[in-house]
């Protein structure tokens, strides 16, 4: 966890730095909203959370585990998911 404060912390300076604070504000804030049919980002973290927490009672550990992978696999195969925004980085657009 401190990595990750640490990283945040040296983005933060970054963004600061570079007098970016507007732009990161807006893509964060892009990020929070819905977008199309894509549900907003929270709905993803509340999802993961409650089928997360259902992994800890012992006798629904696989059917959660089986839900994130479900949970993984969707957000990788979706119209806007992961292999959409690579090739569109890799092209360059």
């Amino acid at each position: 966890m401190p990595i990750f404060f640490l990283i945040v912390g040296i983005l933060l300076i970054v963004v600061a730095v570079n007098d970016k604070i507007p732009e990161l504000a807006n893509l964060v804030k892009e990020d929070f909203k819905p977008s199309g049919s894509q549900p907003a980002f929270p709905v993803w973290i509340v999802a993961i959370f409650v089928i997360g927490s259902l992994g800890y009672i012992k006798a629904f550990k696989p059917v959660a585990n089986a839900f994130l992978v479900l949970i993984v696999i969707s957000m990788l195969l979706s119209n806007g998911g992961f292999f959409s925004q690579f090739t569109r980085a890799v092209e360059g657009r």
